[in-house]
């Protein structure tokens, strides 16, 4: 089996898992999928989202195309889908997504239900952070925890929490708490901010997922 199909098949169950991983998801709230990044993606891209990795490295190239695929099919659109000044997806009017991809699947999640004000996901292969990345993710109370499950919660509540507006952070500004059965809660501690979500390890990957419903911790 080869390397693309390797990533297929692990694409494929992340995809699956992700289907149970949340409750807004099991709802029809919100729809999410993960692919591998797939070469022969790049012919697909239409002429807007070409132009904009025109002069990308070609991995940068496969991971924005294949990450392009997916939104149109997520969003059922024949549409391009082109990035603002912050480099996030420009969305259709009413709806909150987010992208994530390693080197070789991107998954994403994306919602049009106008009580999903935004959503994060994110995903690392197992055991991606260990050495000093691991102590900097990682505060305190958090030793006991993996650093790859931290890290990866931690980033899919970060997009959560930039796509509302809010300021940079550090690792060290957020703490995660394992509640377990797959749930976790990421607060910043600045502002007393919690954000539930779901995680789940599959296909080698630690993939999380943070739906943030209305004016309430998502």
């Amino acid at each position: 089996m080869s390397s693309l199909q390797e990533a297929r098949v692990a694409a494929d169950d992340i995809a699956s898992a992700l289907a149970r991983l949340h409750p807004s998801v099991a709802d029809g709230g919100v729809s999410v999928g993960a692919a591998a990044i797939d070469p022969a993606d790049e012919a697909r891209l239409l002429p807007q989202e070409a132009a904009i990795v025109a002069s990308a490295v070609a991995k940068r190239r496969r991971e924005f195309a294949s990450g392009r695929a997916l939104l149109r099919r997520l969003l059922d659109t024949d549409e391009a889908v082109t990035v603002l000044v912050s480099r996030a997806p420009q969305l259709p009017s009413g709806v909150v997504a987010s992208l994530a991809h390693d080197d070789e699947i991107v998954v994403a999640a994306v919602s049009r239900a106008p009580a999903v004000r935004a959503i994060g996901i994110d995903l690392e292969p197992v055991g991606a952070v260990d050495g000093e990345v691991a102590d900097a993710v990682r505060r305190p109370e958090e030793r006991h925890l993996d650093p790859t499950w931290v890290f990866v919660a931690k980033e899919a509540m970060y997009k959560a929490w930039s796509s509302q507006g809010g300021r940079f952070l550090r690792h060290e500004d957020v703490s995660v708490t394992d509640t377990g059965s797959g749930s976790f809660v990421a607060t910043v501690l600045a502002d007393e901010r919690s954000f539930t979500g779901s995680s789940t390890v599959v296909g080698g990957r630690v993939v999380a997922l943070v739906v943030v419903i209305g004016h309430d911790e998502g």
